[in-house]
């Protein structure tokens, strides 16, 4: 014969009721790792593409000096004397700005 009190009732509803919270908490630490893994997934893309912008920055800025420099040493081939005078000039400019 199988009596059941009061007393049994509770613990087999509080244990059904920890076991439940045990299932919940399991689920949310999956959802949790899974939004930690999304969160680490776009930081990784973001920072890709910003190395990947930062190279293309600096190959466009390697390109550009390479030009500035070739049309400044033209102009100093054409105009020598010019380059010279421009050069002494700022030289001289540094030169009292350096004193005071």
């Amino acid at each position: 014969m199988s009596t059941t009190t009061a007393t049994g009732a509770k613990n087999a509803s509080t244990d059904t009721e920890v076991e439940a919270l045990k299932a919940d908490i399991a689920a949310l630490r999956g959802d949790l790792k899974q939004v930690v893994s999304d969160i680490r997934g776009i930081a990784k893309t973001k920072a890709e593409a910003g190395v990947d912008r930062g190279a293309e920055l600096a190959s466009k800025a390697t390109e550009q000096l390479g030009e500035t420099r070739t049309v400044v040493e033209t102009r100093i081939r054409e105009n020598p004397l010019t380059a010279i005078g421009i050069a002494f000039g700022a030289g001289l400019v540094l030169a009292m700005l350096r004193r005071n």
